[in-house]
């Protein structure tokens, strides 16, 4: 009987490192599984593993991933507009009385743009700094949503459409739209022309009780450019 009792408890001992052996495989085989061999969720086809997308990170696609242009410009030009209302009787009028047409002081402007596309259209930012060069300091920040269409690389056409901010003499917004063409002179240089036509909102007068001031202006200058192409 002493015999039978060894044998029986050497045979379940048997059992139980078989158990316990089983169930060590199955823990850390993942672990240890070739990391050469395609993982589960592959296929194979041509001797290329292919990756289900399911769990992939997908890129994002930004304008240079997906083959865009970038084009940056700088650029100077000065002006000179027209008021269609004259409610502060200014001394510069153009007609007869002070009911008539008037002329803006002469300003400069700089100007700083951004665009990029995959063809000869592309979408991009505007924003230009316009100061007065005579009479009452006055200055004006342009921040622009910007068209720009270079059919040919010599010329273009731009049209920009945003907010006019006037920091002095008296803070005030107003709206702009503006719409011109570039001309290159070399690789970089061009001149450029545009008509821009913004409208203004402003105090009381004795005719009104809000006055309203759209001006029309016409800009010359030169710009600078810079393409990065993809």
């Amino acid at each position: 009987m002493p015999g039978l009792t060894t044998r029986l408890a050497s045979g379940s001992l048997r059992k139980a490192s078989r158990a316990v052996g089983i169930v060590a495989l199955l823990l850390t085989g993942p672990l240890l599984a070739d990391p050469l061999e395609p993982a589960a969720g592959t296929r194979e086809s041509g001797g290329v593993t292919d990756a289900e997308p399911s769990l992939a990170v997908l890129p994002v696609a930004t304008p240079l991933t997906l083959g865009a242009a970038y084009r940056l410009s700088t650029g100077l030009s000065f002006g000179r507009g027209i008021r269609f209302n004259n409610p502060y009787r200014l001394e510069t009028e153009l007609g007869d009385d002070a009911r008539s047409l008037s002329a803006t002081a002469p300003y400069a402007a700089v100007s700083l743009g951004v665009a990029a596309g995959r063809s000869a259209l592309q979408h991009g930012v505007f924003v230009a700094g316009s100061f007065a060069l005579e009479g009452v300091p006055q200055e004006v920040i342009s921040p622009a949503y910007l068209v720009l269409y270079r059919p040919e690389p010599r010329w273009g056409l731009r049209g920009r459409g945003g907010l006019a901010i006037v920091v002095e003499p008296d803070l005030n917004a107003g709206f702009e739209a503006g719409l011109g063409g570039l001309f290159q002179l070399t690789g970089g240089i061009g001149i450029t022309v545009d008509l821009v036509g913004s409208l203004f909102y402003g105090a009381a007068t004795l005719e009104s009780s809000r006055t309203a001031i759209p001006v029309a202006s016409l800009e010359l200058g030169v710009a600078y450019e810079y393409e990065v192409l993809p």
